[in-house]
């Protein structure tokens, strides 16, 4: 069983691949191990990575899968070189380890080499990477790549957080250029991008591009889905085709601000912009109060914009010298809307990322036909 008193928290790779009960829970299923180690992991979401990464290591040098055929041929020398320099009945360094120690050593020396286990082809290769991304990554690029049931969260070297969904990766140089901040995105992410004029933040999701200086937002971009979906939280988001990014000058692209999101077509290749689906308070308008009482109706619409930063489209005539009394602190901005409409016997439709209110329309029975009655007596 893994001892308790055994500090985790700054292990690397190595480290965990030459730890014997971490060895035991990878090749013994039912070790006493095992439920460490998942708790540990649960505990520790931050080094679920590395954990992984060494769970594989120490697979492939068990099934002589060292370390793929790419890297064959430098292994081998490697390992000449090795032999050489361990003399007969010479206790060193690598005599007191095992042959697989040693074969795991030079993996790890290959790894620092070539940014195996740590850079983008850790989970695949680098094709598809944005020109841009791989020129600020020349030093290292890291990819992120979350596997567990929790959201992983990812601090960026300039102050910015990503929360990282299951099941999604993250790619980002360990250190960002002198013009922009570019990262690649696979899945579902939330963003919380520090704010830096000077420096744009791009994130590259499948074919889109989206570009901020500073504010938190959410993308959906998984492989497999045919949209791709940007949500703000605050502030305010530039979402462009990746295409059109790369080609034109003037990029034309959708604008988005607190509470609108932008849908893109994958297939058809189109932004489409509304409002996402649980509006909130915008944080400098916390104080604005709901507690209505024969307040015009103008002035109620007025407030639910100002409160979510939307805009609702009514016609002022309809809605002159009309008055409204009730309270709707609790309640939701569609729910909100459900009531005021409700009662004032108007309804509402979301087109173009707007509230526009309208009259309901009117209901017209339809007339029931003739019928002839027949009795039997």
């Amino acid at each position: 069983m893994a001892s308790m008193s055994k500090d985790y928290s700054k292990y690397e790779i190595e480290d965990f691949a030459f730890d014997e009960s971490f060895q035991k829970w990878v090749f013994e299923e039912h070790s006493g191990s095992s439920g460490f180690w998942e708790e540990y992991i649960a505990a520790h979401p931050y080094q679920t990575n590395k954990i992984l990464a060494a769970r594989r290591l120490v697979q492939k040098l068990r099934t002589d899968e060292i370390p793929g055929e790419p890297y064959a041929d430098l292994m081998q020398e490697i390992w000449d070189n090795v032999q050489q320099r361990i003399r007969p009945k010479q206790v060193t360094f690598w005599t007191r380890l095992s042959r697989w120690q040693i074969a795991a050593s030079i993996l790890l020396i290959i790894a620092a080499m070539l940014g195996w286990y740590k850079l983008v082809r850790t989970d695949g290769a680098i094709d598809g990477l944005p020109q841009a991304l791989v020129a600020q990554g020349e030093h290292q690029l890291v990819a992120e790549v979350n596997r567990t049931n929790n959201t992983l969260k990812i601090y960026l070297a300039d102050g910015s957080a990503v929360s990282l969904a299951r099941n999604s990766r993250l790619i980002y140089p360990k250190k960002f250029g002198s013009k922009e901040r570019i990262v690649q995105l696979e899945g579902e992410a939330f963003f919380e991008v520090f704010k830096d004029a000077d420096h744009p933040f791009l994130i590259y999701a499948n074919e889109t591009v989206t570009k901020v200086i500073g504010t938190s937002f959410r993308i959906q971009a998984f492989q497999a889905n045919p949209d791709v979906v940007v949500s703000v939280t605050t502030g305010k988001v530039s979402v462009f085709t990746r295409k059109e990014l790369e080609q034109s000058k003037t990029p034309r692209g959708v604008i988005l601000t607190a509470n609108l999101q932008a849908e893109f077509s994958r297939s058809g290749q189109q932004f489409h912009k509304t409002l996402v689906e649980y509006p909130i308070i915008l944080p400098a308008k916390k104080n604005i109060q709901f507690d209505f009482n024969d307040t015009p109706l103008n002035q109620v619409f007025d407030a639910l914009q100002t409160a979510y930063g939307i805009e609702i489209i009514y016609d002022p005539d309809v809605m002159a010298g009309r008055t409204l009394r009730v309270s709707l602190d609790n309640e939701s901005m569609y729910e909100k809307l459900d009531v005021i409409c409700n009662t004032i016997g108007m309804s509402y439709q979301i087109v173009d990322a707007k509230v526009i209110i309208e009259k309901k329309p009117e209901f017209i029975p339809k007339p029931i036909p003739n019928l002839t009655l027949q009795f039997m007596i």
